[in-house]
């Protein structure tokens, strides 16, 4: 990947995520569900996502912005053939190597979501995305739509991410206070330390955005692909949050399917 390809936005991300991908991984062994996911692929799907997943042995499943490569290592112990395609060329370092820990073989490409020609057309079966990934791709339907090209006829495209109603919120231990509109995207840059857990102010610029629901699904709707399924699920709160979200939904789950 050329970083001169790369648009300002997402260079600025990459630098992070590669300065960030050291303490990322410590905490991804603390939580130990990479080594676990191989053989239990619930720690990292849902039900629903895990209904999509039966029989997908040796078909060919692409993981975009695959981060900490949970679901890539998932799906390859459900015996899938996996592309793990991630912006950080640190994080799929660390990936590789857990990968041969793991004795799993799985292809790694460092790319921009928003620019998969190295993938070429009509390729997988699945392509999975989510988590916290669309927080930081700046044009989501540029991002679908290479989804939707490098899909087979017929294929899946799975989006399971963070709930945007989470994004909004000021941090507080007791109050639940917004702290921007739901409706204001962004960008919202920050310059931060090379702890991806912690906002504390550092040398690294960053930028997210906060995508509507509206936004995935009009952006999917753009694409060749109609969609089957939408859900809602998931109250879990985690320390990192920063406020009291119970009763608000965690993540949320668009599955969709190639026509054409």
């Amino acid at each position: 990947m050329e970083k001169e390809t790369l648009n300002k936005v997402h260079l600025a991300n990459m630098i992070r995520w590669d300065a960030s991908s050291r303490r990322w991984a410590e905490c991804a062994d603390s939580r130990g569900i990479w080594q676990r996911c191989v053989m239990d692929p619930t720690l990292v799907f849902s039900e629903n996502v895990m209904k999509r997943l039966k029989n997908i042995e040796n078909k060919h499943i692409c993981v975009l912005g695959s981060g900490d490569n949970e679901a890539v290592f998932a799906l390859a112990g459900l015996g899938a053939k996996v592309t793990s395609v991630d912006i950080s060329e640190k994080q799929l370092q660390i990936a590789s190597d857990r990968a041969r820990n793991l004795g799993l073989e799985i292809t790694f490409v460092q790319n921009d979501v928003t620019h998969l020609i190295s993938l070429g057309d009509n390729r997988f079966d699945i392509i999975y995305t989510g988590g916290h990934v669309a927080v930081w791709v700046s044009d989501l339907r540029s991002y679908y739509a290479e989804a939707a090209r490098i899909l087979v006829q017929k294929g899946l495209l799975i989006i399971d991410e963070y709930h945007p109603f989470r994004r909004i919120w000021k941090e507080s231990e007791s109050e639940l206070a917004v702290k921007s509109s739901y409706l204001e995207r962004g960008p919202f840059r920050y310059m931060l330390n090379d702890d991806v857990l912690y906002k504390s102010e550092g040398n690294f610029e960053s930028f997210e955005f906060h995508w509507t629901i509206s936004d995935f699904l009009n952006a999917v709707i753009a694409t060749d692909c109609k969609i089957l399924e939408v859900d809602e699920y998931g109250e879990y709160v985690g320390n990192w949050e920063g406020a009291p979200l119970k009763g608000l939904p965690e993540n949320f789950l668009i599955i969709a399917e190639k026509c054409r």
